[in-house]
This record gives C-alpha cells, structure tokens and sequence, in this order.
C-alpha cells in the first residue's frame, strides 16, 4: 500500500486533522475544536477511531484548534507532544476544574513526550519533531518518513518571534541537507493568506512599541492570551524597564511560572523574574505596605480578559487613569467576521483599549520562502486556511504552483 494522506477540515483556520497511512501503520496530526464562529455542529472533525486504527496522534502545539478535541481520542491510543504543552493544557484544565481531563493529561504511561530532533517511530512511520516560533511555546513541525514516502508537516509556525530566526536555518539544516530523502510532499498552515493586508509587527517591534506607550503610562491592563508567551514576554520586558511587575490571577500565574521554569532557563527573555499573583491586600514579605500599595507606587502590567469580573479591577485603580491594551486579532471586534466576540468587543470600546498586537502566524511571503526552499517534489496541501487559492499568486516557481493539491 503506497502511503496514503487524508486530510479533514483543511479549508478553515482551527479543527484541521491530517490522518497518514501505510499498510502497517497510521497516524494523526493534531486533533482540534473549531474556532468560535465556525460552521458545523460537531466541534471536533467526525472521525471513525475503531475503523482508523490510529497508533498514535502527535499534537503539533497546545492550541485549542490543535488539541482542544483530545479528550474524544479512544484511552488505549497514546498522546505524543511536548512537555510545556502537556504543563500548559494541566494548568487550564485544572483552572475550569475538568477533573476527566487532568487525569488523561497526567497519564504518563499514555501521555508521551515529544522532543526536538529525537525521531518516534509507529510501525513503519518515523516522525521528527522540530521546534518552530509560534504565538505557542514548545511548537513543533513534523518530518514524516514512511518507507515511500518523505512528508513534512509544518504545523502553524512564523519567523517574526524571538525564536524565528532559526527558521530557515533549521529547514536548510536538518530538513534540506541532513535530511535522508528529499521532501516529496509539504503539508504547510496558510492561516494569514486571508489576512494579508495585515501588517505583521515582529515581537521586538511590539515590545519597544510598548515601551514608548508605558514611559508615559505605569498602570496597564493586558488583554493578552495567557498562552502566548512571546507577547506576554514583550510586554514584560517592557513593564520591567521601568520598574513594573507583571500581575495575573492565580491561572495565569501559573502559565507563567511554567514558562519561567521552562523556557526561561533557556534565555532570560522569558525568566518572569517579577510576576506576580494578584492579591491586593497581601502584605508584602520585608515592606508594611500591601500588594496593591506597591502595584500603585512602582506600576504594573495586569493580564486580563474583557470580562466584568476584571472590571473592579480596573475601576480599583480609576483615580490613576489606568489605560488597557488589547494585544489579539482584531477580528474578534470587526462584527462582520463569523469569530466575533461582541462581550469582548463592548468591553473594549468602553475602556478604550489600546491595539499593540502581531500575529502568530507566518505572512504570505514566508509562506512562499518555505515552499521555494523546501521544493517538495510531488505536492503541496494548505491546510489552516480560509484561503488556499491564495497559494497560487504566492512568489514561488512556476513548477511549484502546478504541484498546489487545492
């Protein structure tokens, strides 16, 4: 049986599943809910498991349309992704109290762990994980060896992050000139061919935008995934230059401690040093004044989500012109898009929230710059992706352009 790729819910951004076979073997990449807004009653892609026989699913990052739906995956199949992932899906699971999927993510002997470089083989399927810069810590691309065939599966992943440099370098290395056979067929995420108008700050753009906004503002609200570390990082960095913490409730506390204890051991550009749970009438350890005293003597840069439970936080500190910004795609605002939050979007125009935001994802001409490198020689399937006719106006050959599966 020649290998076999079937892909499910491709043509959308969240909720893509690539299923590839052999006669020996199969194996899933990622297994995610739709995003909010999407079409279709079932959140996760219908998926037959007792027939598929899936050996294993890898998870390319910890994204909810990558993994959200991996409670549904049958026990006896094992769970392959990194160590921060597993800690980072643990500390939200834990903070909605989903008590069924804590113990599924702590199952070691089911959950096992993805490492850099370090290939697992299922049956006659070798898969290499190599880490990528995405809006995610601990995002991987897959290189796929099966005995006919040579895949690589990009995941979602950018340059313009403080691991993004790497980029190209690792594919010339490890997939190009190290690589045992040519890539025959590139699986790669076009999420941003809908959005190119889009202008795509890189994350030392957004921090030193963010420290021109904090000289003259001390006291900010950070509308901000909790998972996206880089961003959280650039504001960080940006607080920390003038002496403010960085603050969050317990939950997010926790993901950023797990970063600090993760990747800040890696580079200080994500050691948290001074990142804090909120609880404004604690007693500072050495000092006679509480929390929020400091909070409103040295500054601070608060995470928090549009909702009115963080209201009174805002309006705790009024009598200080507090200012909030919001760094997330801005289509969660634009009425007009199926994703539209109008909670989220209400809560920003009303403390008029300042946009400091860039994607997570690679823009169209990186997009085109993996596929000339790469070359795959039979086919290229875009998947992450409202767009992929797109693909064809791309800057790549013209050899390229005929090898588009659409």
């Amino acid at each position: 049986m020649a290998t076999e790729i079937k892909v499910l819910r491709g043509n959308q951004i969240g909720g893509c599943v690539v299923l590839i076979s052999t006669s020996q073997a199969k194996i899933c990449i990622d297994y995610g809910e739709n995003l909010p807004g999407q079409e279709g009653e079932e959140k996760t892609a219908p998926l037959d498991w007792e027939a598929e026989k899936v050996g294993g699913v890898f998870f390319t990052h910890y994204h909810g349309d990558h993994m959200g739906g991996f409670l549904k995956i049958p026990a006896h199949i094992p769970l392959y992704m990194g160590e921060v992932t597993r800690q980072v899906m643990l500390n939200i699971r834990n903070a909605l109290h989903k008590d069924e999927e804590v113990a599924a993510l702590s199952d070691r002997s089911r959950v096992r762990e993805l490492s850099a470089k370090h290939p697992i083989e299922v049956g006659d399927i070798r898969v290499t994980p190599y880490m990528v810069d995405h809006s995610a810590y601990d995002a991987y691309m897959f290189l796929i060896e099966t005995p006919d065939k040579t895949i690589l599966h990009t995941g979602d992943y950018r340059n313009h992050g403080y691991r993004g440099k790497a980029l190209f370098d690792m594919i010339e290395k490890y997939i190009i000139c190290r690589g045992r056979r040519p890539v025959d067929v590139l699986i790669t995420e076009g999420t941003m061919m809908s959005r190119t108008g889009e202008r795509v700050y890189s994350e030392a753009e957004l921090r030193n935008e963010a420290k021109e906004l904090f000289r003259d503002h001390r006291h900010v609200f950070l509308l901000c995934s909790s998972t996206n570390l880089d961003s959280l990082a650039s504001f960080y960095q940006a607080g920390n230059f003038y002496g403010m913490g960085m603050y969050g409730n317990s939950y997010v506390y926790s993901q950023l401690k797990a970063f600090r204890e993760t990747a800040g051991k890696i580079t200080p550009c994500y050691d948290f040093k001074y990142a804090y749970e909120v609880r404004f009438h604690f007693k500072l350890p050495g000092l006679s004044i509480t929390q929020e005293q400091f909070m409103r003597e040295r500054g601070f840069v608060t995470v928090i989500k549009g909702e009115p439970a963080y209201e009174k936080w805002i309006e705790r500190f009024a009598d200080l012109n507090p200012i909030v910004v919001y760094s997330m795609w801005k289509g969660y605002l634009e009425p007009w898009r199926k994703a539209y939050d109008k909670g989220l979007h209400d809560f920003v125009e009303k403390y008029h929230a300042i946009p400091l935001h860039t994607s997570g994802h690679a823009p169209a001409e990186v997009i085109a710059e993996v596929i000339n490198r790469v070359s795959p020689r039979e086919a290229i399937i875009p998947i992450h992706t409202e767009n992929a006719k797109g693909f064809q106006e791309l800057d790549i050959r013209e050899e390229l352009k005929e090898k588009i599966r659409l």
